[in-house]
């Protein structure tokens, strides 16, 4: 579904959190699954690294959960660095959502965890850690307890941009310390 081209910076960003904000209730949404960026120090150089994960909860102004196993590089990297990026790219509609800033460990993941279907707290239970080398493609899994972690997004800063025959639209913006939206401005595509 083609938009019409956005002529606010204001009504393209609500847009935008509004869609972001509905992505994981929506089954078939393009912006449930999206690229997260962090950093890692690996034998002495700090690389980029990228890998596709899921919305699980999204709050005012692009903050977002995920969730994790808390043995993943993601999650041990954060007591280094807890900088990162997600991108997000809906082709149809021809937006794509930058997002820098925080990412944080939520400390009662535990008790979430709880209330998951058992066949969701599987995919937290395996014996060996995400990226583990292995003799072969099985998975063993543990039956009870569990790695599970949720990771909160805090973003700090947006870049949003809207693909169009009309011509391209880009704003940024930036949020305050609540989440609110302190800067938005149009930038040349």
């Amino acid at each position: 579904m083609k938009l019409t081209p956005f002529t606010s910076a204001e009504e393209f960003a609500i847009y935008c959190s509004k869609s972001l904000k509905e992505a994981p209730k929506r089954r078939r949404s393009a912006f449930k699954y999206f690229s997260l960026n962090t950093l890692s120090l690996i034998d002495g150089v700090l690389y980029p690294q990228s890998r596709m994960v899921v919305l699980r909860e999204v709050f005012e102004h692009f903050n977002f959960q995920i969730y994790t196993d808390s043995r993943t590089e993601k999650v041990t990297s954060l007591q280094s660095y807890k900088e990162a990026s997600a991108l997000f790219y809906d082709p149809k509609k021809m937006i794509q959502i930058r997002l820098e800033g925080i990412l944080e460990k939520v400390e009662d993941s535990q008790n979430y965890f709880e209330s998951l279907s058992e066949p969701q707290k599987r995919d937290y239970r395996t014996k060996m850690a995400p990226g583990s080398q292995a003799d072969s493609f099985h998975t063993t899994h543990e039956s009870e307890g569990g790695h599970f972690q949720i990771l909160r997004f805090h973003t700090q800063r947006f870049d949003l941009v809207q693909l169009h025959s009309e011509g391209h639209r880009r704003v940024k913006g930036s949020l305050d310390l609540k989440g609110a939206i302190s800067s938005l401005f149009w930038v040349t595509p």
